[in-house]
């Protein structure tokens, strides 16, 4: 038994090695920021691939208006359909002195071919010095509506409730990739 055990490690420990080992390729940096190229073994065909560094525009990301759907690339939406502030605290406590409720309602629709998880963890309310607020670290407004999964053609409405500043510029910010900050989308919810 304690074999068999020995040659079952031996043999994972040779299998993480090879994948380690990337199979025979390996990769080489050009010098460019964002660029790499990959370089076969001798006997194989591998394309070379390289991948441009995003930047971002001088203007910043679109900035959209309640009513305006924001589309990403994988064919997913979000629409801010109401914005509302004032709103009275939660039975659970009251808000920081010089902070308010707000609730900003949304409709979700997944036009990609995979589900589409937490989406509602991808926005966040963003103040006028670039603060972000999410929707579920504040107990002192209402309870945000929950959606775990949208499956391809999925769709669903939900309210969030964030505790943000009283006065100031407001955003709602969509950022569908947390590996990928340069994808982001913003919705103006209130301009002073």
């Amino acid at each position: 038994m304690t074999r068999r055990r020995e040659l079952y490690g031996l043999a994972v420990l040779g299998a993480a090695a090879l994948f380690l080992a990337g199979c025979g390729s390996t990769s080489q940096s050009t010098g460019n920021a964002g660029s790499s190229t990959t370089t076969a073994t001798p006997g194989t065909t591998t394309p070379k691939a390289t991948t441009p560094k995003p930047t971002a525009t001088p203007s910043g990301p679109k900035v959209y208006a309640v009513g305006q759907t924001m589309t990403n690339g994988a064919h997913q939406t979000v629409t801010v359909t109401a914005f509302a502030q004032g709103l009275a605290a939660s039975d659970l406590g009251t808000p920081n002195p010089g902070d308010q409720c707000v609730s900003v309602q949304v409709k979700l629709v997944n036009g990609d071919s995979s589900p589409w998880l937490l989406p509602l963890s991808e926005l966040t309310a963003v103040d006028a010095s670039g603060q972000s607020y999410d929707s579920y670290s504040s107990f002192a407004c209402g309870s945000s509506t929950s959606i775990d999964s949208l499956v391809h053609g999925g769709s669903g409405s939900a309210t969030l409730y964030f505790e943000v500043p009283l006065s100031g510029k407001l955003m709602l910010q969509w950022t569908p990739s947390m590996l990928n900050a340069t994808s982001v989308y913003n919705t103006e919810l209130k301009a002073s």
